[in-house]
């Protein structure tokens, strides 16, 4: 577990020093060049958009907490963006309630694992439950069947993702089409477990 803890951190790290490393390195040789300057806004907007997106990820919200729709949808689109992925919420709901909006975030975090290379991501909330949908699809998807796979760099954060939802009292179903990963979340009514 302890790997798996220091693989996690070291990927979560990468992510932040990447987008950081680019504004330093374009404030040393700031200069009136407008493409630098350019460059420069777009990797604080990259790491704005992740650190947003990662608080909000891991804050804590009462159960009867909900997101708009809007703002949800927002939030994980911009996160997205940067890994030429665009995002669709589909749901009934105006307002989504904090547990269906933690999974949307955390599918949102695997995406650019599943498909590395962009793509689209769907989720379609089912029910106020929290029940999701998640359908991935892009080229060269990657298979994401299995939560007992040796962890690495490449595949930490979803394999620590899915183990974490699905511990949370969640069923998972995970099949693949084609060129695509569908993940099927619900909660597991408290009787039947």
């Amino acid at each position: 577990m302890l790997r798996s803890a220091n693989a996690l951190i070291t990927r979560i790290c990468h992510d932040i020093i990447t987008p950081l490393s680019a504004i330093s390195l374009g404030l040393e040789a700031l200069s009136e060049d407008k493409y630098l300057l350019q460059e420069i806004k777009e990797g604080l907007d990259n790491a704005n958009a992740f650190i947003k997106f990662i608080r909000e990820l891991f804050s804590t919200k009462s159960s009867t907490f909900c997101y708009s729709q809007s703002s949800l949808q927002q939030l994980v689109a911009n996160f997205l963006e940067k890994h030429r992925i665009q995002f669709e919420l589909k749901s009934d709901f105006q307002n989504i309630p904090s547990i269906a909006g933690k999974i949307i975030m955390y599918n949102a975090i695997i995406a650019k694992e599943i498909i590395p290379f962009g793509g689209t991501v769907i989720t379609k909330i089912i029910d106020d439950s929290g029940e999701t949908t998640t359908t991935y699809a892009g080229n060269n998807t990657i298979p994401c069947f299995s939560t007992d796979q040796e962890a690495d760099h490449k595949n930490i954060m979803r394999l620590c993702l899915l183990k974490l939802l699905a511990e949370s009292g969640l069923k998972i179903t995970i099949h693949q089409e084609d060129s695509k990963v569908i993940i099927h979340e619900q909660l597991i009514n408290q009787q039947e477990t």
